[in-house]
């Protein structure tokens, strides 16, 4: 197997799932492309599985649909019967920053997704993760494993380091992660919505 065809085997699927969010929020691309801002071709590909967009595009379209952006990894999973499920590591869906320096695994459940969302940070120096709002009372809490990660959030700029953890809402305005380090960090989120 080739590195492209390992990349683009590891890589979520979204296209039926953004497909059927845009269709149920009763937008056309156009549409979308307006309130989003991003570009109606970028949308189609992404639609018909053709590019792999970065977080803050997923975001950008979830907070113009008022979807939640997990919502859109949901193509693709099986219901199991009660039990002990196990999830791949490269079955875990990732998305990343718009410097392809931070990472996202999502480890929540789909089934929670309306009110908890969890996930798997990790910032090479330098990297920063960008966020807009997530809506009415939600908060995110990163505890931080590994090197030092700086949030600023409400105004207001904390840095953590390993063991430490930050509580801040993200219901208004946007809120920023950086690993402002020399090196890499690591961090498990939850987001309370």
């Amino acid at each position: 197997m080739t590195a492209q065809e390992t990349s683009e085997t590891l890589s979520p699927r979204i296209g039926a799932s953004l497909l059927e969010a845009r269709k149920r929020a009763g937008f056309s691309l156009d549409e979308l492309a307006r309130q989003s801002g991003v570009s109606k071709s970028i949308l189609s590909q992404i639609e018909r599985d053709r590019t792999n967009p970065t977080l803050a595009t997923v975001w950008r379209i979830c907070a113009a649909l008022e979807h939640p952006p997990e919502a859109l990894f949901r193509a693709g999973v099986v219901e199991k019967p009660a039990g002990i499920v196990a999830v791949s590591a490269n079955a875990t869906p990732e998305v990343r920053s718009e410097d392809g320096l931070c990472c996202l695994r999502i480890l929540g459940a789909i089934e929670t997704v309306e009110s908890v969302q969890w996930y798997e940070f990790a910032a090479e120096p330098g990297g920063l993760l960008d966020s807009a709002a997530h809506g009415a009372g939600s908060m995110e809490h990163l505890t931080v494993t590994e090197g030092r990660l700086t949030v600023t959030a409400n105004g207001e700029t904390r840095t953590a380091g390993p063991g430490e953890t930050l509580r801040y809402a993200t219901a208004e305005g946007g809120h920023r992660i950086v690993n402002d380090g020399e090196t890499p960090a690591r961090a498990l989120m939850v987001c309370t919505l």
